[in-house]
């Protein structure tokens, strides 16, 4: 049961008199400790990325410690002034505290005293805040899950600053800021403080931290097993069901790289306070492993793939950098310093000197993201991430399929959807969420209504729809009770391969798909072979889109162009929200159909194996969006109706198009045609070239082969 206010207070007070109730309690002692303050003096001035850091965190400081203090009465939701003069306040003490640890100048711990003593004086008035954009509201934020962020900073300030506060000083803030504060993360809101999600991973780690610095032991095991101390919640049974046993977070490679601040930070300070816990021994190691599998969940750039409610991020975030420094202090995985190299920065604490040192030694390594299957689900057994890629760095060409658990509420319904990526960009994009973060204007820088509506709808994604319908009829309740089945992975030299099995999102319905990648000698870049097969007792119409980035260069698909009237392709479902550009008729001839695009200066074709009733259509988005809250890029989608249908489709990169030396090379495809055989569990691609090449793909008993003649 959930204690009083009352006995709360008496349980806080009652700990400010105590002694010290954790091996490390002195101070600081979280991301810092007084070992790693004399380490990073001795260092100063000897290793660079450090050094650049402190000197950018100094600058940034040093320009505003003497300005008056600002903490604003809370008005504004995400990107409003209050909102972000908040943020700055957590972000700047922090800095702050470092500094003081660093140069020992007293003007960077007032600065820290005086905004906390303004915080206390405020928040014990404080109501909800007025913004009612999320049921989960803050109070200095108009979301709680902001409340946290700022408590998991603040408590790192707090802790920097701690012996330099009298008692007295302390026992104000403690008392009108900081008990306030746990008793609203923790017991008002005591559902989501005991949720296996990232909001709860948040609120632990910042009640836990300032537990921690406060010699609070209450506080800290709440944090740890949960608000009953059982540990059926908590920090703890958060990492057991939140991370796959590859280290996949179940929300997404977006919210992984958020929550990976939370569980990182917190585990370091559990490591101080707490050794005998060997928190990063934990569950084999899976917060290394977490943060291993979050740089494999991007491209080259760093990009993180946009999967289910995905904004552009990349591995430069602040989340990454601490957890590729801590991680790299536990482990001296020296690949982890090719990262850090190219993030640029460092964390100011213990672990951010040893890879700033590391570096300044020259151990970096080369990191290798690769061909992988990443597993989804607690147990592992909840469907996966495959990435199959080839070519270096420089030019990769990487395939993402999406086979995963739904991903909670950040989740989309679009199971065994892919995204392209080739010659440094999105090719075949997922297009992720419908929202513009932290700008105030639009529907206070929140989700958007159409994230809902439009990109967590089937027809947002390169898969298969069903009588335009989403999966699982677009209920989150039944999604999270299936995921897809992995039926197979291969990563060889010359072939890698994924498939998968959905047979619940669509009642009767089964669903197949296989990716390949291959290199045929006479192809400069990897072909991609996307063989969906879709059986049912019943009719259907089918439905399997393409989003591609670019401009529409030629087609063999004898089309009627809607050029001065446009009709919305469907009614609901998402399908509203795309206009019709364009259709071929029915019963079109022909084996194959094609469709060339141009992105950057490389030429894409999707060549299709054309069954006799399939039509096809060139859509937009954009259609019902009189707030021009979408972007308007436009998708192939291919169409078919019966009980039973396969979709085989070639996708080539070719060319080269150099607008400066105003030149064109192979911007057609060298495909001739493309052929498909199917016998019972086997199948068989051919690709016959415009050079007399015969590419064969085999697909039989689990096993996947190419041969060129």
């Amino acid at each position: 049961m959930k204690k009083t206010f009352t006995y709360f207070i008496l349980t806080v007070i009652a700990a400010f008199f105590s002694a010290s109730l954790f091996a490390a309690n002195e101070h600081p002692c979280l991301i810092l400790s007084k070992d790693g303050v004399a380490k990073i003096k001795r260092e100063t001035g000897k290793v660079p990325l450090f050094d650049k850091t402190l000197s950018a965190a100094k600058s940034e400081i040093d320009l505003i410690v003497n300005s008056p203090i600002d903490v604003p009465a809370p008005k504004d939701a995400g990107g409003g002034y209050t909102h972000e003069r908040h943020k700055k306040n957590y972000n700047e003490m922090y800095k702050a505290g470092v500094l003081y640890q660093l140069y020992g100048d007293q003007k960077y711990a007032l600065f820290i005293k005086n905004m906390l003593n303004e915080y206390a004086k405020m928040y014990p008035t404080l109501p909800l805040h007025p913004v009612q954009k999320s049921k989960y509201r803050g109070k200095l934020f108009w979301q709680g899950l902001n409340e946290c962020v700022w408590l998991v900073h603040t408590a790192q300030a707090y802790d920097c600053v701690y012996d330099y506060l009298t008692a007295k000083e302390r026992e104000n803030i403690e008392k009108n800021l900081f008990v306030p504060m746990v008793k609203f993360i923790a017991e008002d809101n005591y559902e989501t403080f005991n949720k296996i999600h990232n909001h709860g991973t948040w609120a632990v780690a910042g009640v836990g931290m300032i537990g921690y610095v406060t010699g609070n032991k209450d506080w800290v095991e709440k944090s740890l097993y949960g608000s009953e101390k059982d540990k059926k919640t908590g920090f703890l049974m958060q990492i057991n069901k939140l991370f796959s046993p590859d280290g996949y977070f179940t929300e997404g490679p977006y919210y992984q790289r958020y929550s990976l601040q939370p569980f990182i930070v917190f585990a370091q300070a559990i490591e101080k306070n707490q050794p005998e816990l060997k928190i990063f021994e934990y569950r084999n190691q899976i917060l290394s492993k977490a943060v291993h599998t979050s740089l494999q969940l991007a491209y080259t750039d760093g990009q993180f793939f946009h999967l289910n409610d995905a904004l552009d991020k990349t591995w430069h975030s602040i989340e990454i950098v601490y957890g590729v420094d801590i991680i790299y202090n536990k482990t001296k995985d020296n690949s982890l310093l090719a990262i850090a190299k190219e993030q640029g920065q460092v964390i100011l604490g213990d672990a951010g000197i040893e890879v700033a040192k590391a570096i300044a030694e020259n151990r970096s390594e080369p990191f290798g993201q690769k061909t992988i299957l990443i597993r989804d689900g607690a147990n592992g057994d909840e469907g996966g991430i495959g990435i199959l890629r080839m070519g270096d760095s420089s030019d990769q060409t990487a395939l993402v399929f999406k086979a995963t658990a739904q991903g909670m509420g950040h989740g989309h319904f679009d199971k065994l959807s892919i995204s392209y990526y080739d010659n440094g960009k999105e090719i075949l994009q997922d297009y992720g969420a419908a929202r513009f973060l932290n700008i105030e204007p639009k529907n206070g820088g929140h989700y958007l209504p159409e994230n809902d509506d439009w990109a967590k709808q089937t027809i947002a994604h390169n898969t298969l729809v069903v009588d335009e319908t989403s999966n699982y009829g677009g209920k989150l309740n039944i999604a999270e009770k299936h995921s897809p089945t992995i039926t197979g992975f291969y990563d060889g030299k010359d072939i890698k391969a994924v498939s998968a099995i959905e047979t619940n999102a669509y009642s009767g319905v089964e669903m197949n798909r296989t990716l390949l990648m291959i290199q045929p000698e006479g192809f400069s870049k990897p072909l991609v072979l996307d063989v969906y097969d879709v059986d049912s007792e019943s009719d259907h119409q089918y439905d399997l889109s393409f989003y591609y980035m670019g401009q529409l260069m030629s087609t063999d698909i004898k089309y009627t162009a809607h050029t001065t009237q446009r009709t919305q392709l469907g009614t609901k479902n998402g399908y509203q929200y795309l206009w019709k550009e364009a259709e071929s008729a029915e019963n079109m001839e022909g084996n194959n159909v094609y469709m060339t695009f141009l992105n950057g200066n490389r030429f894409y074709s999707i060549t299709t194996v054309n069954n006799n009733n399939n039509r096809y259509f060139f859509n937009r988005i954009g259609a019902n969006d009189p707030n021009f809250n979408l972007r308007n890029e436009p998708s192939f989608m291919i169409r078919n109706n019966g009980s039973k249908a396969t979709f085989v489709s070639v996708i080539e990169a070719h060319g080269e198009f150099n607008p400066r030396e105003e030149y064109t090379i192979q911007p057609y495809s060298n495909i001739k045609s493309v052929s498909y055989a199917n016998h019972n569990a086997d199948k068989q691609i051919n690709i016959e070239t415009k050079d007399n090449k015969t590419v064969t793909v085999s697909i039989k008993d689990g096993a996947y082969s190419v041969k060129v003649k």
